[in-house]
């Protein structure tokens, strides 16, 4: 099989296998949960481990165990990391797309090869699985996690910003928004779309779906999408939502 660099790397220096067992979670206060999918005897079987705040439900960590072909492995250590910090509800909502994203070269090019895929689907049914001992733990009202603030690490603008056309600029957010924000609010069942691109270089957004009704719209959610365009884009530029369109 043909794995991006990222995701060869995973392979090859897993950070999350191991095990946690019940005492261990409880000295932690922290909930375990407990997934698995498939069949040892049948060459094919993982278990991933979550500990689970009980205050908010928040995974604080996540281990692995598996037998099977090596991309489970590059499968499992990437859902992981993207599940670090994510509530329980958002690790339901995880999906191969975000996976393969976690480890890929280049923005368009998928980190697993076709075949894999079915993997990625093994993983996340195994996740499924344990979430649904977390389902009892209540989440806070005012507590709306971001997983967008990961995607900051080791980012450069976009070289000749400046010098680009209106209609250029807009297709160059759009791919921002497209790759690196809009999988992540859809884990919160929003949507995000640019209305509009001001000569001072203030991005006006529209959120959509969940996020017309989450406090966090015009807080850490907003701060987070400014934050990545300015890191990816443009250092100037300033995020404003479409206040019209917000339902609290």
């Amino acid at each position: 099989m043909q794995y991006s660099k990222r995701l060869a790397q995973k392979i090859e220096k897993p950070l999350h296998v191991g095990a946690f067992s019940l005492v261990e979670a409880q000295s932690k206060g922290m909930r375990l949960a407990v997934g698995t999918q498939g069949n040892y005897q049948l060459g094919q079987w993982i278990k991933i481990y979550l500990l689970v705040d009980e205050s908010d439900g928040v995974i604080a960590d996540a281990k692995f165990q598996m037998f099977g072909p090596s991309c489970l492995i590059g499968a499992l250590e990437a859902a992981c990391e993207v599940l670090m910090r994510k509530n329980y509800d958002q690790a339901a909502l995880l999906n191969a797309d975000l996976i393969d994203k976690q480890v890929r070269d280049k923005s368009q090019i998928p980190a697993f090869p076709e075949s894999a895929f079915s993997y990625l689907k093994f993983v996340i049914d195994a996740i499924a699985d344990a979430v649904q001992s977390c389902r009892d733990i209540v989440l806070p009202d005012n507590y709306v996690p971001t997983p967008l603030t990961s995607l900051l690490h080791n980012q450069e603008e976009y070289p000749g910003w400046k010098e680009l056309s209106h209609e250029q600029k807009i297709a160059i957010l759009e791919m921002v928004i497209a790759n690196d924000i809009r999988p992540y609010i859809e884990l919160d069942a929003g949507g995000i779309e640019i209305k509009e691109l001001s000569l001072d270089n203030q991005v006006i957004i529209a959120y959509q779906g969940a996020c017309t009704s989450c406090p966090s719209a015009i807080g850490s959610t907003l701060q987070a999408i400014e934050e990545i365009l300015q890191a990816k884009v443009y250092s100037g530029l300033s995020v404003k939502p479409d206040l019209s369109l917000l339902n609290y």
